[in-house]
């Protein structure tokens, strides 16, 4: 256990003081709320019954739309900045030296892994306190079930992450493709699964797509529970019909109506093959 604790604590340590990684990982949430900030997320609160909307109900409303995705997205792309560790052991052979240790390769690989979790869960649910926070002194404060639900939530959503990320990483070969996938897969991400917009804008064809990917029910549900409380406080004439554009109706899979429950089983269940797949990756790449 003390071997696997002091690899964990490495690997976080090598986060922590690369600047540069950690900037980096909170870039696509940057680009998010500023996108959600200047342009996204006036288009939810503005215009028809919202023109009398008090403004602290405005506040609370736009902060659920616009967490339910940046939340999501953080658990994508601190994950992914964590795993850069991999790359870099890898690239710089340092890889080659935990292998003459009495060290287990399946604790190397959890390693990762876990440090991985460890950040990205801290830090997500750091974010989501401080909206919480942000949300109540602006007049309104979530109910204790939702920020534990959301808490959950979060928790979950990093373990799903963080396996995807650890087998896109260890599929890697080069520091330089690490570069380019860390650069450009929040913002995919964000796309495909109706983060930056409504999905219903984009199309059918769209949705069908983004059903397929498992952060777009996840950023359903997580809606779902930041958004029924500040609904609960609009008007009852026009609260309906808000559901579609904020991205709160499950989609199923490719047109076949599947609950919640069961589409978050199945995003657990790729998480666990990804996980496998992996380890089989990283057996790969260890010399012996």
């Amino acid at each position: 256990m003390f071997d696997l604790t002091s690899l964990i604590k490495r690997n976080i340590k090598i986060f922590i003081r690369d600047k540069a990684a950690v900037f980096f990982s909170f870039l696509s949430v940057i680009i998010l709320l500023s996108l959600y900030f200047l342009f996204i997320g006036r288009q939810y609160t503005s215009g028809g019954s919202f023109d009398s909307t008090p403004d602290d109900i405005k506040t609370f409303l736009s902060m659920g739309v616009i967490m339910g995705g940046v939340l999501v997205i953080n658990t994508v792309s601190l994950s992914l900045g964590v795993m850069g560790s991999i790359v870099t052991d890898i690239d710089t052979r340092k890889l080659d030296g935990f292998l003459v240790t009495p060290v287990k390769r399946y604790k190397i690989v959890l390693s990762y892994y876990l440090s991985s979790i460890i950040v990205t869960a801290t830090l997500t649910i750091f974010m989501w306190l401080l909206t919480v926070l942000y949300v109540g002194l602006n007049g309104h404060w979530y109910s204790l079930e939702t920020i534990l639900i959301a808490n959950a939530l979060v928790l979950f959503y990093t373990f799903i992450s963080s396996a995807l990320m650890l087998f896109l990483v260890t599929m890697i070969k080069s520091v330089n493709a690490y570069g380019a996938l860390a650069g450009i897969l929040g913002t995919v991400i964000g796309f495909m699964s109706g983060i930056y917009m409504p999905l219903d804008v984009l199309g059918a064809g769209m949705t069908k797509v983004a059903s397929l990917v498992p952060f777009t029910h996840m950023t359903i549900l997580l809606k779902q529970v930041l958004l029924k409380e500040p609904y609960a406080l609009l008007h009852p004439d026009f609260q309906a019909g808000l559901e579609v554009p904020y991205g709160t109706i499950n989609i199923g899979v490719f047109g076949i109506d599947i609950a919640m429950p069961l589409l978050m089983l199945g995003s657990f269940g790729i998480a666990l093959i990804l996980l496998a797949l992996a380890y089989r990756n990283m057996n790969k790449k260890m010399v012996k």
